[in-house]
């Protein structure tokens, strides 16, 4: 880029050279030299007027037209930066492609405090940019003053690594466990034929046969029977309700691979019947899988599958495949799984003499009885001749990893035969988030064994604040969520589209299951009716349409359903319709998705106006309260509590056709309280109009992943990015801060975006609480302990206590009062405990000193409220 230093001269009062700043002709703004970091020149950007509300609504540093990238290579993104009276000192930058406009991957949010600060990110490309179509930016919405220095964006050479990986070093066969001796543990199902985005098979949906093998003792079973199927759900634009026709078995854990290479897959299998389809896959890292169909009989066969790949990382699955057969049922048996170097198959062989692994019979590793503690179960596998004694440790690491149990472990087992241990009581009467840690000390393991566990006291209550932004496609996931007091689902499957595809013609039966699912799962449901129109029904300017599509097929369909109907009745028999046939099973409804500001609802984009979006929430709110009267309805424009799009919606009029409003937030990764200021006064606001209604936010996002798939790598699309924490850790504590500050301001209920499932040994950080099989992030138990601790409706007891060394929040709940407290400076900061009051710390442990010791991550504080407000206003 040109003069990135900010050393050049320029004109007196004028920009540096190569800059130059933009925005809406309305906001006033300035771009001048001043004194760098290390006492050079840096660019000073000082805005001092603001106008929200359009496109160029921003105050901009930028360098158009000379900097280039390329798709596909990784860039390092530096700079120095601080910055003054900016609105959440939240500042963005990035490098956009203006012709046409779109991302290139380059992009980073950034904290611009008052003192200078180093970014740096490593980043890929995700489109070619030429330099002459190319915008380098540095932003924020609002007044302030920025200063920049020392921006240098340069190309680096990265090795991307696949997690966890399996070691191929001195073994021929490289998958651990390859004829199921030790049970299914380290293997997982996938379906490789969904057509939602949303996920893929989420466990192991296969069992373990003692009575049949061709190696040893066990075999996998697979089953799949047309008439019963096993249902794939997914709620989105095209509703899912796909029946599970292919379903294989792959072991978790990346393989490398040497480019050019032939390698071969090979397993034995045998079927109920002749001729059944099954599939043996190799999926690669680089995209894309390949494949062999066989064709199976009742007897055992083996089965190879040579291959060469240029992918670095492959992983490999075996199973069946009646999705192109018209067999109505089958089961298949598979055995000896082998992957190997080789041009061919050579004889089966374990990959080690002796194997062992853990896994716990909890669902999900979640224990719900802390007095219990927790159960592991270890499986050996001895493939020798003679008898052998295996001898390992298992070690518990808690939620701040550290060592917090172990357990020495020792197990004789007879010649070639296998032998299990249940160990029991682990950490009996605490409660958090462990990993168990299995350490083998007389053999190798082949990959690092260790589970995610929670141990927690289950949410029993049928409300709470909390939920999720889509449904998990498998119900064990619905369960799990409850576990954890996410009682709220909010369900995108009546589009109208969906349940009216021609004028008329009503039909429920995709959104049926996908509702009743939840409902049998003990959840609450919010019903969302996000589009405008049916393709049949919508008033669309279909030249507009196409332009703004630009060829996308898919966005094209979203734009026309996202136009209003061409007949308001239409809009009005559709709400009608749906509500007569759900008003027996639900009693809450939201009206449109993010409209006016994005592509989903009354876009501004073509022309709609808050008119408009207000027009058709009055018609669905009349509608529902006509045959509905008791229901709920929330309406809202679904962005930030502090845009000005929002306090237009209050303004004219919009909450006198709703019983409660949405927002969203995908916040930058700063402390929560930052953006306190903007939702109180967006909630005092309604309190002076006489009109407060409940604040919903309906969508949240809260990402991190401490054990990320690929590395470098990210979690979801640019906005999921945009709030992807450090570390689970920051994650949980963000998480529960967050929930703190909005639950004072307005905000009742908080539904995390959302409920996705990757696949095995793929990303699956959008789900935020889980990792495969339903296995807990940090963020999971946090989120339980503060849901059982406020329970279904807190009461916000005003005002909170904040200054420059702690924040806590009072809350009124049906066991007393809780206060939520963290400390906001460097240094710590003691609470003296009043007489009758306990404290418990993030993961619900109760905390034994009387003396308290806030940190950056909160505690809770029980007891009576005067007490607790004389205690925090005493802290030191």
């Amino acid at each position: 880029m040109a003069n990135g230093s900010f050393e050049e001269e320029a004109e007196a009062g004028g920009a540096p050279p190569g800059w130059a700043f933009a925005g809406w002709g309305d906001i006033k703004q300035t771009l001048t030299l001043d004194a760098g970091h290390e006492g050079g020149k840096c660019a000073k950007l000082d805005c001092t007027a603001f106008v929200p509300g359009t496109a160029s609504s921003h105050a901009m540093v930028c360098q158009v037209g000379a900097v280039a990238v390329e798709r596909g290579q990784w860039y390092r993104l530096s700079f120095w930066v601080k910055g003054k009276g900016i609105a959440r000192s939240i500042c963005d930058a990035a490098l956009s492609k203006t012709k046409p406009w779109g991302s290139s991957g380059i992009a980073v949010s950034f904290p611009a405090s008052p003192t200078w600060q180093r970014v740096e990110k490593t980043l890929q490309a995700t489109d070619d940019v030429p330099a002459d179509a190319s915008r380098l930016q540095f932003w924020y919405t609002s007044t302030g003053t920025l200063w920049l220095d020392d921006v240098v964006l340069e190309p680096v050479e990265m090795k991307v690594e696949y997690h966890p990986q399996l070691s191929t070093d001195g073994v021929r066969n490289f998958l651990p466990n390859s004829s199921f001796e030790c049970g299914a543990a380290g293997w997982g199902s996938y379906v490789p034929n969904l057509t939602s985005w949303s996920g893929n098979a989420y466990q192991q949906l296969g069992e373990v046969d003692s009575t049949t093998a061709q190696h040893g003792r066990n075999s996998l079973r697979l089953s799949l029977d047309k008439a019963h199927p096993l249902k794939y759900r997914w709620d989105y634009f095209d509703a899912v309700d796909q029946p599970v026709e292919t379903l294989l078995t792959a072991h978790a854990g990346w393989v490398p691979m040497q480019s050019g290479k032939r390698y071969t897959l090979s397993c034995f299998l045998k079927a109920d019947k002749p001729d059944v389809p099954a599939l043996l896959l190799m999926s690669q890292c680089n995209g894309g899988t390949r494949q062999q169909a066989v064709k199976v009989g009742a007897t055992w066969q083996r089965f190879a599958f040579p291959f060469t790949t240029n992918s670095a990382f492959t992983w490999t699955a075996v199973g069946l495949d009646l999705s192109k057969s018209d067999m109505q049922a089958a089961t298949l048996w598979i055995d000896a799984m082998q992957l190997e170097l080789a041009d061919a198959a050579s004889e089966y062989t374990p990959r080690a003499e002796v194997e062992s692994v853990v896994e716990t019979p909890a669902l999900g590793n979640v224990f719900t009885d802390p007095g219990k503690g927790m159960t592991v179960d270890l499986s050996v596998w001895n493939g020798t001749d003679t008898k052998r004694k295996v001898t390992g440790k298992l070690v518990v690491t808690d939620f701040a990893d550290q060592e917090v149990e172990s357990r020495e472990v020792g197990r004789e087992v007879a010649p070639n035969g296998a032998a299990g241990v249940q160990v029991t009581g682990l950490l009996s009467g605490k409660r958090g988030f462990f990993r168990v840690h299995w350490q083998p000390a007389d053999h190798t393991a082949a990959f690092a064994q260790t589970l995610r566990c929670a141990l927690l006291d289950p949410y029993r209550g049928d409300d709470s604040p909390f939920g999720m932004n889509h449904a998990f496609p498998w119900d064990f996931m619905l369960d799990l969520c409850k576990t954890a007091g996410m009682t709220w689902m909010r369900d995108w499957s009546a589009k109208w589209h969906t349940v009216e595809p021609d004028q008329g013609k009503w039909d429920f039966s995709t959104v049926d299951p996908q509702i009743d699912r939840v409902l049998r799962a003990k959840q609450n449901c919010l019903m969302l009716l996000p589009f405008a129109s049916a393709p049949w029904s919508s008033g669309a300017d279909m030249e507009a349409v196409r332009k703004e599509a630009a060829g996308a097929a898919y966005r094209e369909k979203q734009y026309v359903v996202a136009c209003p109907a061409k007949d308001p009745a239409l809009f009005r028999n559709y709400v009608a319709k749906t509500v007569e046939h759900y008003r027996d099973r639900l009693a809450d409804y939201e009206i449109m998705n993010e409209p006016l500001y994005t592509h989903y609802a009354v876009p501004q984009r073509f022309g709609y106006t808050m008119k408009d979006y207000l027009q058709l929430l009055k018609d669905a709110h009349d509608t529902i309260k006509a045959n509905q009267p008791k229901a709920q309805v929330i309406g809202g424009i679904g962005t930030w509590a502090g845009a000005s799009i929002v306090h237009q919606f209050i303004d004219d009029g919009g909450l006198k056709s709703c019983d409660a409003m949405d927002i969203h937030l995908y916040p930058v990764t700063l402390p929560p309280e930052l953006y306190e200021d903007e939702l109180a006064e967006c909630w005092q606001k309604m309190q002076d109009r006489g009109e407060a209604k409940p604040i919903w936010l309906t969508e949240f996002g809260c990402y991190a992943d401490d054990d990320p798939y690929k590395t470098p790598g990210g979690i979801g699309d640019a906005t999921m990015q945009r709030t992807n924490w450090p570390s689970e850790q920051a994650a949980s504590e963000g998480l529960v801060k967050t929930a703190a500050v909005f639950l004072t301001h307005g905000v009742t209920k908080i539904f995390s975006h959302a409920g996705i499932c990757g696949p095995i040994n793929g990303q699956d950080g959008g789900g935020i609480f889980f990792e495969y099989g339903g296995a807990p992030r940090k963020m999971y138990v946090a989120l339980s302990v503060i849901a059982n601790r406020l329970g279904p409706a807190p009461k916000p007891l005003l005002p909170r206590l904040a200054n420059d060394r702690l924040r806590a929040y009072l809350f009124q709940t049906g066991a007393g009062t809780v206060a939520i407290a963290w400390a906001t400076s460097d240094q710590p900061v003691r609470v003296q405990l009043p007489a009758g009051a306990n404290a418990k710390d993030l993961m619900g442990n109760g905390i034994a000193q009387r003396s308290v010791e806030l940190s950056a991550t909160p505690v809770y504080l029980v007891g009576e409220v005067a007490s607790l407000r004389a205690s925090l206003g005493q802290a030191r």
